[in-house]
């Protein structure tokens, strides 16, 4: 019955992960952030969205929106491989679910590089925020938490590899996975107030200027919100739960909140523009300081 209720935890995750969510990426009022479902079809939707969108957009930024759907798209290949060979190829076969599949664990490895990148992105653009004295500062220290939680991440797996059989997977928990969520929680929380702390102090005055850069303080929350509460909801199962597989079924969704955080902050613009009017440019977030929206073009 424990078998049958980890490969169950194990499927849900999976099928949460294919979902197919038709949403709109705009908010429907000023003061409502986006909202999104953070699953692989969303990320096919948005990524579509993105394209057609925002053809004049940089040439690297459409190889980074690129190369996070493919990365996406290989973790929803490799979960699919996963829940395959435990639920058909391993069908009543008690011996066959002992050891994880390399499947499972590589998919670990995705979730970490999309991670990285996507929280790479957000500390590139809180450097082009700061001051030319404290940036580089910001930027390193930013960095180092962002590497922290890419490190663990991937020594978490390593670990994964070495012990190899599920039931001795709790055994990394103390120096590996425990730190590599504490790490993913930490490095959101302090993009998304640094995020916020540099929007705010970019606050003119005017009704609607202001309005945008409360818009964009929400969406830097939101962004930080839901990736930190899953990250903290995923370790508090795996302790409390060491030998079942439902931190598995957290873990697959983790990744897709990233790559669609990513997303979304990208496909926002349209409507942040909708904010001020109609006699302004794309709003790139990689330009937001001063709130001088004549620059905010993309190239």
């Amino acid at each position: 019955m424990g078998r049958l209720s980890c490969s169950g935890a194990t499927l849900i995750g999976a099928l949460l992960s294919a979902m197919y969510v038709l949403i709109s990426v705009y908010v429907i009022t000023p003061s409502l952030p986006l909202i999104c479902y953070r699953l692989y079809g969303l990320t096919s939707l948005q990524t579509y969205l993105y394209y057609v969108s925002y053809p004049n957009d940089r040439q690297t930024t459409k190889l980074l929106v690129a190369s996070i759907w493919l990365l996406d798209t290989v973790h929803f290949a490799l979960i699919s491989l996963t829940v395959y060979f435990y639920l058909v190829t391993n069908y009543f076969n008690p011996a066959g679910l002992v050891d994880g599949h390399w499947s499972l664990f590589v998919s670990v490895i995705l979730n970490s590089i999309i991670a990285c990148v996507v929280q790479s992105f957000f500390v590139g653009r809180i450097f082009r925020l700061c001051g030319p004295r404290i940036k580089w500062w910001i930027a390193t220290g930013l960095g180092l938490l962002v590497f922290c939680h890419f490190a663990f991440g991937i020594e978490t797996v390593i670990f994964m590899f070495i012990k190899k059989e599920l039931s001795r997977i709790p055994e990394i928990n103390l120096f590996a996975a425990t730190p590599f969520a504490i790490f993913a929680v930490l490095s959101d929380i302090v993009i998304a107030g640094f995020l916020c702390y540099l929007l705010h102090g970019s606050r003119t005055g005017f009704r609607r200027t202001d309005a945008i850069v409360t818009t964009l303080i929400i969406y830097a929350i939101n962004r930080c919100l839901l990736t930190s509460v899953v990250a903290v909801i995923e370790v508090i199962v795996f302790s409390v739960m060491p030998h079942s597989l439902w931190f598995v079924a957290i873990d697959f969704v983790i990744g897709k909140l990233y790559a669609n955080s990513l997303l979304a902050t990208l496909n926002s613009r349209a409507s942040v523009r909708s904010l001020k009017g109609d006699n302004i440019n794309s709003i790139p977030v990689s330009h937001i300081s001063d709130i001088q929206f004549n620059d905010f073009k993309t190239r």
